[in-house]
C-alpha cells in the first residue's frame, strides 16, 4: 500500500487534463439537476462516478483533487490483492503480488486518471474478496452448523489434501498433523480441534443447535455485501458486470456445495437486475464508442502485454511464472480465483465487441489482478524448486531471505520499466494536452475576436481551461451545456450562424483533425470567408479566416 501510495502521488499533477479527464472536471462540478439532465444524453455509464466526484471537486476543484480518488483506489486495490494472497496461499505470495500489482504501468496510469477505472478495479478486487470469504466460510467445518461440526467435512475437494471449495486447507506434500497425544479426554480434544478453529493453542467450543439460525444470517449477510459490492462495481462500470462469469468458472471448478451456488446465485441476480436499467440507457448511448474498432485477435494479446510487461523482458518472466503456476499449481485455491479473472471478462468483452465494438483494455482492467497473484505463486512454487524443499520446512531468517529476495526481483522488474513509469508522468502520457491547446490558442488570438468549434465537443478546451480563451466570443453557442443537459452545449444553424458573423472581418475555427467530425461550421466560412491562416496542433486545426469581400 505505501508502494502504490508513492507511485500514485509521483507526478500527479501533470499541469493538464487530457479529453475524458476534462468531462470529469465539467460534469462534476455542475448542479445535481443538471448532472441528471446530462445523464440521461450521454456518458450514463459514469453516472455513479460523476455523483461521487460532485462532493469532491465541490470541496476544491483542480485537477490534483480530481485523481486523488483513484490514487487512494488503487491502493485500495493494492492492499486487497495481497490480502487474497495472504488468504489463498501465504503472507510472502501476498506481498509479492500486492507489489507486483503497485509497479504495474498501466496500474500507474490509471491511478493517475480522473476516471472511474482505478475505482471499479478497487471494488471488483473487494468483491472477488468478500466471494472468497464468503465461500470459504460456507464450506469449512467451522461454518457448517450443530452437530456436522463433529463430523469431517463432507463434499468435493478442489484436489487431494485441500480444504473443501475455497476453504483454505493443507498444501499438498504437506506433513500431516500429528495426532494428540494419549491421555484423558483425547477423543473429544480430537473432535473439537478437528472442527473448529484454534486461537492460541485454546479451544473454542463448537456452534450448538441454538447458532444454526444465527450462521445463516451470518452467511446471508455475506453474500448480500458481495452482492452489493458488485452492483456498485457494475454501476460504476457497466462491463464490470463480467466478473460474475469470472467468479461462477471459480465456484464450477471449485465443485462448491448446492447451499454455495444458492447464496452466490442469489446475490449475482440482485446485482445484475440493479445494473440491468443502466445496461439499456448505455445501449442508446452507444454511439459515444463509436470510434472503437472491431477488434483482432491481436487486440487481446496487446491486452497481455500491457497487463504482463510491457517490456519484453518483465513479460516473459511473467508469463513464465503463469505457465508454472498454472501447470504446477501448489495452491489450487489461488488458482481456481484469478486465472478465470484473467481470461474469462477479456474474452467475453471480446465475443460482444465482435457484434458491436467495445473493446478496450481499460474497460479490463479490474482482470489485471489476476495476473500478480498467478505470478507470485508461480514465483512461489519456483523458490520451492530451487530450494529442494517445501515451503513448511523452510523456517525462520531462510523464509525471510526468500521473501526478500520476490521482493528484491519486483524491485528490479520496477528498475528495468522505470523509463515507462516517467513517461506516464508527462504531459504527452494522454491522448491530448489541453492546457497547451489552450495556451497556444491564447497566445494567437485577441479579445473580442469570434470563434466557432466544429464540432462543439472542441468546446471542451475552452471549458477546461477558460482563462486563455475567455475573451474570445463563442458566436456559435445557443445554449451552454448545463443549460442543455449536454456536454459541449447546442449549437445554432448555418443561417443564424451566418446572421451572427455579419459586420465580422475574421474569425477563427478550432476544427478536429477529422474530416468525418466536421459539422456545417466550416462551410459557411468557406463561402463567405477566405483563409488567411491555419496551425496543425495535436487532435486540432486552428484556422483564421478573413471576409472575402466588404463586410455588411
Amino acid at each position: 500500500m505505501a508502494v502504490m501510495l508513492g507511485l500514485g502521488l509521483w507526478g500527479l499533477d501533470r499541469g493538464t487534463m487530457w479529453r475524458d479527464e476534462s468531462v470529469t472536471y465539467q460534469l462534476a462540478r455542475r448542479t445535481l439537476p443538471q448532472i441528471r439532465d446530462a445523464l440521461g444524453t450521454v456518458d450514463a455509464v459514469h453516472g455513479l462516478y460523476y455523483l461521487l466526484m460532485h462532493p469532491v471537486l465541490a470541496l476544491w476543484p483542480s485537477e490534483v483533487t480530481m485523481r486523488l480518488p483513484s490514487v487512494l483506489a488503487a491502493v485500495a486495490a493494492t492492499a486487497l490483492v495481497a490480502a487474497l494472497g495472504c488468504r489463498l496461499a501465504r503472507p510472502r505470495v501476498g506481498l509479492w503480488a500486492g507489489l507486483l500489482y503497485a509497479t504495474t504501468p498501466v496500474v500507474t496510469h490509471y491511478a493517475q486518471e480522473g476516471r472511474s477505472y482505478a475505482l471499479v478495479a478497487a471494488s471488483a478486487a473487494g468483491a472477488t474478496y468478500l466471494l472468497v470469504g464468503a465461500v470459504g466460510r460456507a464450506t469449512s467445518p467451522a461454518g457448517r452448523a450443530g452437530g456436522q461440526a463433529d463430523r469431517p467435512a463432507r463434499g468435493p475437494a478442489l484436489a487431494p489434501g485441500e480444504g473443501t471449495a475455497l476453504a483454505p486447507g493443507p498444501a499438498p506434500g504437506a506433513a500431516p498433523t500429528p495426532p494428540p497425544a494419549p491421555g484423558p479426554g483425547a477423543a473429544s480434544a480430537t473432535r473439537v480441534r478437528s472442527a473448529v478453529r484454534v486461537r492460541g493453542d485454546v479451544p473454542r467450543p463448537g456452534p450448538g443447535p441454538g447458532g444454526l439460525e444465527a450462521r445463516g444470517r451470518a452467511a446471508g449477510w455475506r453474500w448480500a455485501a458481495y452482492g452489493g459490492v458488485v452492483a456498485v462495481t457494475a454501476l460504476l462500470h457497466v462491463f464490470a458486470v463480467l466478473m460474475l462469469a469470472a467468479h461462477a468458472l471459480t465456484l464450477l471448478v471449485s465443485r462448491a456445495p448446492r447451499r454455495v451456488w444458492w447464496g452466490w446465485g442469489s446475490a449475482a441476480a440482485g446485482a445484475v437486475g440493479a445494473v440491468v436499467p443502466l445496461a439499456l440507457v448505455a445501449r442508446r448511448q452507444s454511439a459515444q464508442i463509436a470510434w472503437i474498432r472491431h477488434p483482432t485477435p491481436g487486440r487481446l494479446w496487446a491486452v497481455v502485454e500491457e497487463f504482463a510487461g510491457p517490456s519484453a523482458l518483465v513479460l516473459a518472466v511473467n508469463l513464465l511464472l503463469l505457465a508454472i503456476a498454472v501447470i504446477r499449481p501448489r495452491r489450487r485455491t489461488l488458482t481456481a480465483v484469478a486465472l478465470p479473472l484473467i481470461c474469462v471478462p477479456p474474452v467475453l468483452l471480446f465475443a460482444l465487441a465482435l457484434h458491436r465494438p467495445c473493446f478496450h483494455e481499460r474497460y479490463l482492467l479490474f482482470a489485471l489482478a489476476g495476473i500478480p497473484l498467478l505470478a507470485a505463486a508461480g514465483a512461489d512454487r519456483l523458490a520451492e524448486a530451487v530450494a529442494g524443499r517445501p515451503a513448511e520446512a523452510v523456517v525462520g531468517r531462510r523464509r525471510a531471505v526468500v521473501a526478500a529476495a520476490g521482493v528484491l526481483a519486483v524491485g528490479c522488474a520496477f528498475a528495468w520499466q522505470f523509463p515507462l513509469h516517467q513517461r506516464e508522468r508527462e504531459p504527452l502520457s494522454r491522448q491530448d494536452d489541453l492546457a497547451a491547446l489552450a495556451a497556444v490558442v491564447g497566445r494567437l488570438t485577441r479579445p473580442g475576436e469570434p470563434v466557432l468549434y466544429d464540432p462543439p465537443k472542441e468546446r471542451r478546451i475552452a471549458i477546461a481551461y477558460p482563462r486563455p480563451l475567455a475573451g474570445l466570443r463563442d458566436i456559435a453557442l445557443a445554449t451552454p451545456g448545463p443549460a442543455s443537459g449536454t456536454l459541449y452545449g447546442v449549437d445554432v444553424g448555418p443561417a443564424e450562424l451566418l446572421r451572427r458573423l455579419d459586420g465580422a472581418r475574421s474569425a477563427w475555427l478550432i476544427a478536429a483533425d477529422e474530416p468525418e467530425t466536421r459539422g456545417p461550421k466550416a462551410p459557411v466560412l468557406t463561402g463567405h470567408f477566405r483563409l488567411a491562416y491555419s496551425l496543425c496542433l495535436p487532435g486540432v486545426r486552428l484556422e483564421r479566416y478573413v471576409r472575402a469581400g466588404p463586410a455588411h
